[in-house]
């Protein structure tokens, strides 16, 4: 059912543009090729191609196709999931778009990004504005997160609603639920919010609730205030409850692990943040972050960095910052300093971190890194650039780690490549 499904809306999307001659292709080719060394002395080597386009102009009316995917080949060990190869289709859909009341649809493999929903379903999205502020967003299909197992019984349904006075604020009530082989998998439902009393005062955030466990999973709001005489004014707080925000997950990165991430831990954290440019092209910021831990423990993340804007795209920047924590693991000095410039069609980037513990962790007193990040424009639609760096830390003596990136945008118009 699966391939049956990618196979109709790809045909459908490449070969419906064919039949006109006024057909639009736009979109971008990213080639990366990246080197590394593993802890046990493997080699990964894995070459990835992501293929990102839409297509219009192919039908009367607001109609377009989008398609986004990837491939993944291993030249050297296997990099991921035991596999030398592996391939994504993250999106193909058709979209349908009306000026009156805004409206959208698409239909195929679509993302959603609606309050408690970050989701790849298989089916279809649409949402519309309604009159007095009000929206409405709407969606339903198969969960793609779900084919780890088979897709028998599995189904997502959602949505969110929203009202709002422009420049003023935005409310939004979303919900989301989700089942497995007919069991009950997520039942999610979220609280977003922007607000604007003041030209200078701005408060963002989200709550959300976990049906199935019967608690809240996290909140996270933040307050920026200013510019004052160009001083900005910025702060955060944020909570997570580990068992219900990690509630059902189909990757064992997110597994509720001992030693890993422990189901009951949960973390309060506060920050903020001042910025104030000195001059015009000097600017200087200090930061605080508190992270209280039921079980890690707590620790305090401070300091602060100067950084310089110049002309013809250069800069440069210096930060020092302090790790106060429980463990000897987050107790440490770190210090950063990075300088870019660009010269004609090229540019590069230097950006040298170090970190100094209280004590030695794995006989590592100092642990550092070195990047050195070159690039060209390669004319108008195409750049090549690299990443090169060199590490020293508790879990490598010696690391090297490249990575070659190619991108292309490209612009096909009635046949013609423009």
């Amino acid at each position: 059912m699966r391939v049956t499904f990618m196979v109709c809306i790809i045909l459908l999307g490449l070969f419906l543009p064919l039949t006109v001659s006024a057909v639009d292709l736009r979109g971008d080719s990213r080639t990366f090729l990246g080197a590394r060394e593993g802890a046990d002395d493997d080699e990964f080597i894995p070459l990835h191609e992501y293929l990102d386009f839409y297509a219009d102009d192919f039908a009367e009316g607001d109609l377009t196709f989008h398609f986004g995917g990837w491939l993944r080949q291993d030249l050297a060990d296997k990099s991921f999931d035991n596999k030398k190869f592996n391939s994504d289709l993250q999106y193909a859909y058709l979209s349908v778009r009306e000026s009156r009341g805004n409206l959208l649809l698409n239909l195929g493999r679509v993302l959603v990004f609606e309050g408690v929903a970050s989701e790849q379903v298989d089916g279809l999205y649409g949402r519309m504005d309604l009159d007095s502020g009000l929206d409405v967003s709407l969606y339903g299909g198969i969960p793609v997160e779900a084919d780890f197992d088979s897709r028998g019984g599995d189904v997502i349904f959602g949505g969110r609603v929203s009202r709002g006075v422009p420049n003023l604020y935005r409310l939004g009530i979303s919900y989301l639920k989700e089942k497995n082989d007919s069991s009950n998998f997520r039942e999610e439902t979220g609280i977003d919010l922007w607000f604007l009393p003041f030209s200078k005062v701005e408060i963002s955030g989200r709550s959300g609730y976990n049906f199935k466990d019967s608690g809240w999973a996290e909140h996270a709001y933040y307050l920026t205030l200013g510019p004052f005489n160009n001083l900005r004014l910025s702060s955060e707080v944020s909570w997570i409850k580990y068992e219900n925000y990690f509630t059902s997950v189909t990757t064992g990165a997110f597994l509720l692990q001992s030693g890993i991430i422990d189901p009951g831990e949960t973390a309060l954290i506060l920050g903020g943040q001042a910025e104030y440019p000195v001059l015009d092209n000097i600017a200087l910021s200090a930061d605080y972050r508190n992270y209280n831990y039921d079980i890690a423990g707590n620790a305090d993340y401070y300091g602060g960095r100067l950084s310089y804007s110049g002309p013809d795209s250069r800069g440069a920047g210096l930060a020092l910052h302090r790790m106060a924590g429980e463990t000897d693991a987050l107790r440490y000095y770190e210090s950063r300093a990075y300088a870019f410039m660009k010269f004609g069609a090229a540019d590069v980037t230097l950006d040298v971190l170090n970190v100094t513990y209280d004590r030695e962790i794995n006989g590592v007193k100092n642990a550092y890194s070195v990047s050195l990040a070159p690039g060209y424009n390669l004319g108008q639609n195409s750049r090549a650039s690299a990443d090169i760096e060199y590490s020293h830390n508790p879990d490598f003596d010696s690391n090297t780690k490249v990575f070659v990136k190619f991108i292309h945008k490209f612009d096909f118009k009635g046949g013609s490549k423009s």
